[in-house]
């Protein structure tokens, strides 16, 4: 019905049961800081980019700008971990520890859906060489794969 199974599909369903266990282990609260901590990460890269751009092209008022966003990002992180650091120490009640270890699930299926689909997409488009033609080969074959490359969300 599905067509056959597939290295790729495969290896969705071994990162789909990782995702869980590890979304498990970790809870939802260190989950959540996880990607709080990636998101500032890759904007306070943007930034940097930004600001060196714009520090070697003269353009001082962006580079005053973009120092000032830096500042507040910081800022707001910040405050984000302290809240973040004290719902850790309450999650960690036995009354409320399971309900975080199970909804740590769901940020880990959060991640590695994200991880699939970019590898998915990266593949896809011949990004990854050899291990490219076996994806696009197994995209081709199989009707659930086909799908995840349709509605991709990295398209």
């Amino acid at each position: 019905m599905y067509g056959n199974m597939s290295f790729t599909l495969i290896l969705g369903i071994i990162l789909l049961i990782l995702g869980v266990w590890k979304g498990y282990e970790a809870g939802l609260v260190k989950g959540i800081t996880h990607l709080v901590a990636l998101i500032i990460t890759i904007i306070t890269l943007s930034l940097m980019i930004m600001l060196a751009s714009s520090f070697k092209a003269g353009e001082t008022r962006n580079t005053i700008y973009t120092i000032i966003v830096m500042v507040i990002l910081g800022a707001v992180y910040s405050t984000i971990r302290f809240l973040l650091r004290s719902f850790k120490f309450v999650s960690k009640l036995p009354i409320l520890q399971f309900a975080d270890s199970f909804l740590g699930i769901f940020i880990g299926l959060m991640w590695v859906s994200i991880a699939y689909m970019g590898f998915i997409w990266l593949a896809a488009r011949g990004n990854l060489g050899p291990l490219s033609r076996i994806v696009i080969k197994d995209i081709d074959s199989n009707q659930i794969l086909t799908i995840f490359n349709k509605y991709n969300i990295f398209l």
